[in-house]
C-alpha cells in the first residue's frame, strides 16, 4: 500500500525513480531539458551545515542544525537532523554539478548523460 502510495505522488515525475527519507522535507525533482534539478526546501540552515554528494547514481542530502536556548530552567540544546535521497534513473556528468543555496532553497542541476546506442553487450542467440 505504501509503495503504491509514493508511485502515485511521484508519477507526473517520470525519470525519477526513488525518492525516500523521513525528515519532512519538501523536496522536487524533475527533468528540465538535459538536466535533471533538485530543489529541498531547508529554512533556517547554514550553508555550511549541508553535506550534498552523489553516490552511485544517487543524490545525498545530509544537514544539521544546532541550536542552543537558554531558559529560566537552564541551557537546552535542540538539533534538527535532514536526510534524503534521490535514486536518478540515468548517468549524470558529475564534473558538471552545480548547486546553489539561497533564502533556504538548496537547488541542485545535474547534467544527465545519454546512455550510448552502443551500449551494452550484445548476445548472439544460437
Amino acid at each position: 500500500m505504501l509503495e503504491q502510495m509514493r508511485r502515485s505522488m511521484f508519477d507526473g515525475l517520470g525519470d525519477v525513480r526513488d525518492i525516500r527519507g523521513g525528515s519532512g522535507v519538501n523536496m522536487t525533482v524533475d527533468r528540465d531539458g538535459d538536466e535533471y534539478v533538485v530543489l529541498a526546501d531547508l529554512p533556517g540552515f547554514e550553508k555550511s551545515e549541508i553535506d550534498l554528494r552523489l553516490d552511485d547514481g544517487t543524490l545525498v542530502l545530509q544537514a544539521t542544525h544546532e541550536v542552543a536556548e537558554s531558559s529560566e530552567h537552564g541551557a537546552m540544546s535542540r538539533s534538527r537532523h535532514v536526510h534524503e535521497f534521490v535514486r536518478l534513473p540515468g548517468d549524470v556528468d558529475e564534473d558538471g554539478i552545480e548547486a546553489t543555496y539561497r533564502n533556504g532553497v538548496l537547488e541542485v542541476r545535474l547534467p544527465a548523460v545519454e546512455a550510448d546506442d552502443d551500449s551494452g553487450h550484445r548476445i548472439d542467440v544460437a
